[in-house]
């Protein structure tokens, strides 16, 4: 599946234009990521106008009729992590009096929009889901204000878009979504969003993974950064052996370039 994506005023380290957008001309938290290319601060960005919105629905729309095109078997607009369909959804860095902003059936419209311009281009038997998180790459710590029932509100309307599958992302996955009790934010979009639920977030532990899916409802969890650092995980988990550590490094760092440890390891081999 082919993962949609539009970075708004985080983005970083791109070569080709050097302005960011975003819903308000709000300068979001943190710095860049240097492993992203960027560097200190984030600019603040410009707002998007009614015409800049209008384009990047129809680039999303665009991009899922390619990725159909191109034979991938479905397309995942990712709406989480800080990405520009989350800073609508995210109350400091809307600021917005029109349609797109003042409250969450406003604040979650612009979502809506793009997946109906996806369904609209890539028809009903193609499959279509979304990526939300309340944590951020820029504020990790981030929580949706109006706690559960803003997140019924949120996962209510993205049923009513009917998307096929809603893949929630968090640090903690199986924490609970609000304070240090309650539901996890995956048992709260398979309640209201009514579809299928990919659960994400340090799961690599094989107890939590099991209780995501016995105990919350997701139907399925993603096993990433366990997976890149055990390539015989399902193997581990089911003897119960133990896992090696993920190492960010080794195993993720996205810049294509020969880092220290590699180097050494050349030297010696050669």
């Amino acid at each position: 599946m082919m993962q949609l994506m539009h970075a708004g005023a985080l983005s970083q380290g791109n070569r080709f234009n050097s302005n960011t957008k975003g819903p308000s001309a709000v300068k979001p938290k943190g710095e860049q990521l240097a492993f992203y290319g960027g560097q200190g601060e984030f600019q603040t960005p410009e707002e998007l106008t009614q015409d800049d919105i209008n384009q990047l629905i129809q680039a999303f729309a665009v991009s899922a009729k390619n990725a159909k095109e191109a034979g991938f078997d479905g397309v995942e607009i990712h709406g989480a992590n800080g990405y520009v369909l989350d800073q609508f959804l995210t109350d400091y860095t809307n600021q917005r009096s029109d349609q797109y902003g003042g409250s969450i059936e406003n604040w979650i419209r612009l979502a809506l929009e793009v997946i109906k311009a996806v369904r609209d281009e890539v028809g009903n038997e193609f499959p279509v889901g979304i990526r939300i998180s309340q944590a951020k790459v820029n504020d990790a710590d981030y929580k949706w204000a109006g706690g559960e029932a803003e997140a019924a509100e949120i996962f209510t309307a993205l049923q009513g878009a009917r998307v096929d599958f809603i893949h929630i992302a968090e640090p903690q996955a199986a924490a609970p979504a609000f304070g240090e009790t309650g539901s996890t934010l995956v048992k709260l979009a398979k309640e209201h969003g009514k579809t299928v639920v990919i659960a994400n977030g340090t799961l690599g532990d094989p107890a939590s993974a099991e209780s995501l899916l016995n105990e919350e409802g997701a139907d399925i969890v993603t096993i990433g950064k366990a997976a890149l650092a055990n390539q015989d995980w399902a193997n581990r988990a089911a003897e119960d052996q133990e896992l090696n550590a993920f190492d960010f490094q080794k195993y993720l760092l996205p810049k294509a370039t020969l880092k220290d440890f590699e180097y050494k390891a050349l030297k010696v081999k050669n």
